[in-house]
């Protein structure tokens, strides 16, 4: 005869094995669902990958700025594309989608850079460029039809070995048209907020896949001891000072005049009605950007790099009329540097180093002695030597029929 408690143990040792065995099934199909979803999402980031690829190689892509569905390989799997303007570059979202599964993936991008960079290009006056101590430019150039010659300035021959390296081609007298970006366009879209309602206690971040942060300033309010990062416009009424206590990061940021402090360190485009005036040791990280925009023709505008200061990006100051034009002036003092374009719409004091392409109206130099026109003296222009696969400020039409690539992943 079999004992009750016998019987009732074997019950529990049945119950437990059921457990035991729906558990596992329950581990085992998670699994699946896990492996499978790994897999989907897996194929979802390949697919932006590709599509983004495919998407840049076509500059017929960024003729018009409408977002679109693309689905490249029948599997199912559909991207959907959309760009919009970010300052002066373009910022290309990609989205993959599988049913319930979506991977967006955001950058900056803008078009390559022709083969034949050029290193300098100096409207024609029917003055010859003058090239003095160890100035240095490699690449090709457009400059007067007088063409250049060697002078001296610094009063010791010596010191006066000047190297050009390229082919030599006529300018005109207008340097190319460039598109200012329009920046109206970007405050209609986003959220506006004024800097006291901003929590001062911790960063501000906003994703690029949302719509813009549009942060206001009135007159008199700072950035100081503040931390800025994303998908943010910061827009002041009034003078701007931006102190090394302030962080930014891939924002955009508009005033009057904007006053950028010694030892700063940040990411950002910069645009300037009037002014911008970068101080010492200033670090511009890439990809950023200085921009004075055309305006009232009868005021002075101004851009100023000084020494050991580095932009990675582009300085750029327009002028519409000639009456503007010969109001405007950049100056790049003594061991600064310009990594991509610069673009100066006016008179140019260039003292620093540019590793890319320099434009220039005039050129212009002061120094303790007196002031000479169309003068480089100790000026480095390298546009051979640009790192591979860097991207230039993109500012000329003709550039949309180049193919694009990726500038800063987001």
């Amino acid at each position: 005869m079999v004992q009750a408690g016998s019987l009732l143990y074997a019950v529990y040792v049945c119950l437990l094995i059921s457990v035991l065995s729906t558990a596992l099934i329950f581990i085992f199909n998670c699994n699946l669902e896990i492996s499978t979803r790994q897999a989907v999402q897996s194929d979802l980031i390949d697919l932006c990958d590709s599509c983004i690829d495919l998407y840049l190689s076509d500059s017929e892509n960024f003729v018009d700025f409408n977002s679109e569905k693309l689905s490249p390989f029948d599997n199912g799997l559909v991207c959907k594309f959309s760009k919009k303007k970010w300052g002066s570059y373009i910022k290309l979202t990609v989205k993959a989608f599988f049913k319930k599964d979506t991977i967006q993936k955001s950058a900056f991008v803008g078009p390559r850079g022709d083969k034949d960079m050029q290193a300098l290009v100096v409207c024609d006056w029917d003055k010859p460029l003058k090239v003095s101590g160890f100035t240095t430019i490699k690449g090709n150039m457009k400059i007067p039809a007088t063409g250049y010659k060697t002078v001296n300035i610094l009063g010791n021959n010596q010191l006066n070995k000047p190297i050009l390296i390229g082919n030599i081609t006529k300018s005109s007298q207008s340097l190319p048209e460039i598109s200012i970006p329009i920046l109206e366009a970007m405050e209609t879209a986003g959220t506006k907020t004024s800097l006291s309602k901003i929590d001062k206690g911790s960063p501000v971040y906003k994703g690029f896949g949302k719509r813009p942060l549009i942060i206001e300033l009135e007159k008199g309010e700072q950035l100081n001891s503040l931390s800025f990062k994303g998908n943010i416009v910061i827009k002041s009424v009034d003078t701007l000072y931006i102190n090394s206590s302030t962080k930014i990061e891939d924002v955009i940021v508009q005033a009057p005049k904007i006053v950028i402090g010694n030892g700063f360190e940040g990411r950002a485009q910069f645009f300037a009605a009037n002014e911008i005036f970068v101080e010492e040791d200033v670090l511009l990280a890439y990809p950023s950007g200085l921009v004075v925009t055309s305006g009232n023709s009868l005021s002075e505008k101004k851009i100023t790099l000084s020494k050991d200061s580095k932009v990675y990006g582009g300085i750029v100051i327009h002028g519409a009329t000639l009456d503007e034009k010969e109001n405007n002036k950049m100056i790049v003092y003594e061991n600064a540097l310009v990594m991509g374009t610069l673009y100066c719409n006016g008179k140019l004091q260039l003292e620093g180093n540019v590793m890319g392409t320099v434009y220039a109206h005039k050129l212009q130099l002061e120094t303790k002695s007196g002031t000479y026109d169309d003068v480089l003296l100790n000026v480095k222009i390298d546009a051979l030597n640009v790192p591979k696969g860097f991207i230039h400020l993109p500012l000329f039409k003709q550039q949309e029929k180049n193919t694009y690539g990726i500038i800063k992943t987001l």
